[in-house]
């Protein structure tokens, strides 16, 4: 009998090694490919008027191709950029998108900005997430600030904070001023590479308050994971409007003098016309908007190499066929700082933009 049972339990648990690596195989085909397919499918997201991505939700890549997608499908025109696109200082009906939708008389054109949304990150989250952004007029927004200097151009050696530092090239051509570890860069790359990474990113920021999994059991064991996910989201901006922001002066900021990077020699520069030139490709109406910095906060040595970085900046667009719309300098009560402006900064450049440009719409 002990003979017979030793049998049975040996041959319940063997497998060969082929029957164990088929196993393998299947379940990281599960795993690592129809489970991100079929989450994608799934999810359930909602553009309502006025929408903007969350603050809280910036670096949820994964939801930021779902909520592209679904930009593209509803909006004949959209809007990509940085905070300024975004609307740091200003609610949700008040950025330049927003503004332009309400004189139109309806919603034409998406808000797809993320905050912090330099050109060397733009280009890698479009061409990593934002592959269903096809056939669409696309204003791309051109923040100057990034070029003020080396170190913001993210040419030049330092220390500095640097935004969505998981978009930026890890290896080859990795940023002097990007001092990431080996294995947080390494995890950077597996993530675009595999959905199932992705997917573990969004489930943390989306729901587990940028917590890993086992720290969030472990703090909060009554709590079942499986009840805290959804299909369901709102990605929509609740909470960060500021719309009380002072104006730059007020708050005390101090005059600037900027070396300002020359274009042959910026790498945010390249960055912007590799992301122009891939959303052309994709058979997108490309319309350069070239932004402002504030003229008030610089000194004159400073303001004047202001003024021909971004003629020549203008030029090289027009040059290259880009259509383009250079916007206009604000008044200095306008601004919140170098490059946001306040709520009748937006409503001036939303104005400008009808009464000088045709919006290029396009029935999608």
């Amino acid at each position: 009998m002990k003979s017979i049972l030793k049998i049975q339990h040996t041959n319940g648990l063997w497998l060969k090694p082929w029957e164990w690596a088929a196993v393998l195989a299947v379940t990281l085909i599960v795993v690592w490919g129809v489970l991100p397919s079929w989450h994608a499918r799934h999810l359930k997201i909602d553009l309502p008027k006025d929408f903007r991505l969350s603050y809280k939700l910036r670096d949820d890549y994964l939801l930021y191709r779902s909520v592209a997608a679904k930009a593209v499908e509803s909006h004949p025109a959209l809007f990509i950029g940085d905070s300024v696109v975004w609307g740091m200082y200003v609610k949700n009906d008040h950025t330049l998108p927003a503004i332009l939708n309400a004189k139109c008389g309806g919603e034409e054109i998406g808000n797809l900005a993320v905050d912090g949304l330099h050109p060397v990150v733009m280009e890698t989250l479009v061409r990593e997430y934002g592959k269903d952004i096809c056939d669409r007029v696309v204003y791309v927004y051109l923040n100057p600030l990034w070029m003020t200097s080396p170190l913001y151009d993210l040419s030049g050696d330092g220390e500095l904070a640097i935004n969505h530092p998981r978009l930026l090239p890890q290896f080859a051509s990795k940023p002097a001023c990007y001092h990431a570890s080996f294995d947080d860069r390494c995890k950077a790359v597996w993530e675009r590479m595999i959905d199932f990474e992705a997917l573990l990113h969004h489930v943390r920021v989306a729901f587990l308050d940028n917590k890993d999994v086992k720290n969030h059991l472990a703090k909060q064991p009554d709590k079942p994971l499986c009840k805290q996910l959804s299909l369901n989201i709102e990605p929509l901006e609740t909470g960060h409007s500021n719309d009380s922001r002072i104006t730059w002066e007020d708050a005390g900021i101090a005059e600037q003098d900027w070396p300002w990077v020359p274009l042959d020699e910026s790498r945010q520069w390249r960055s912007y016309l590799n992301t122009l030139e891939l959303l052309k490709k994709r058979g997108n109406v490309v319309i350069a908007v070239v932004g402002t910095v504030n003229p008030f906060m610089q000194t004159a040595a400073s303001l004047e190499k202001y003024h021909a970085w971004r003629a020549d900046a203008l030029r090289r667009l027009k040059d290259a066929g880009y259509k383009t719309i250079d916007l206009p300098e604000l008044p200095s009560e306008e601004y919140g700082d170098a490059s946001h402006p306040l709520a009748a900064g937006y409503e001036r450049l939303a104005e400008f933009m009808m009464n000088n440009h045709s919006l290029h719409i396009q029935e999608p």
